[in-house]
């Protein structure tokens, strides 16, 4: 289900529902960018994918009957069988998400270190969970607003309040 921890933190933001891909990997708790691909179906946004359209809510459960897991909700292995809710990034919308590095995740968020510069984002369709990789920033797909502490009562050290990068939004086709 759609994690009550990480997700958007505006109230009133627009949201949109899209086809999904096939076999594309949602983890309930964590980061789940998107972005579209030449058909207009919704995939998980790859390391270094420069553009984002926004971030998918996930529903409850495991999605497509082969999935073995509780920690993500997988898609049918055929196009646009399935609609996901996507939280559109039009407006500045704000996003608690999880850190880390390439080499590990749970990195500490420093507000001199962090706050204000742009970083790329990690993980790849597979059922390992996306987070704001604070070791690279050549792509630069999101921006880091705050610090997650300082906005939301659950937030760890490690998390931090983000918004996609306003030169990076993926035009919704």
């Amino acid at each position: 289900m759609a994690s009550i921890k990480y997700g958007c933190l505006n109230p009133n933001a627009k949201t949109k529902e899209y086809p999904v891909a096939a076999s594309q990997y949602f983890a309930h708790e964590g980061f789940n960018p998107v972005l579209l691909d030449d058909s207009g179906n919704l995939i998980g946004a790859l390391d270094e994918s420069a553009t984002l359209l926004g971030v998918a809510i996930v529903p409850k459960g495991r999605g497509n009957g082969t999935n073995t897991s509780d920690s993500y909700w997988l898609s049918s292995a055929t196009a646009a069988k399935d609609k996901l809710p996507v939280v559109l990034a039009v407006d500045g919308e704000q996003f608690l998400v999880p850190t880390g590095t390439t080499a590990q995740a749970d990195t500490t968020v420093a507000a001199a270190t962090h706050v204000g510069n742009a970083y790329n984002i990690t993980g790849a369709n597979s059922a390992s969970t996306h987070w704001v990789d604070l070791g690279e920033n050549d792509v630069g797909n999101v921006i880091i607003m705050d610090l997650g502490v300082n906005v939301h009562a659950d937030a760890a050290v490690t998390d931090a309040v983000v918004i996609i990068n306003p030169t990076l939004i993926q035009a919704d086709t």
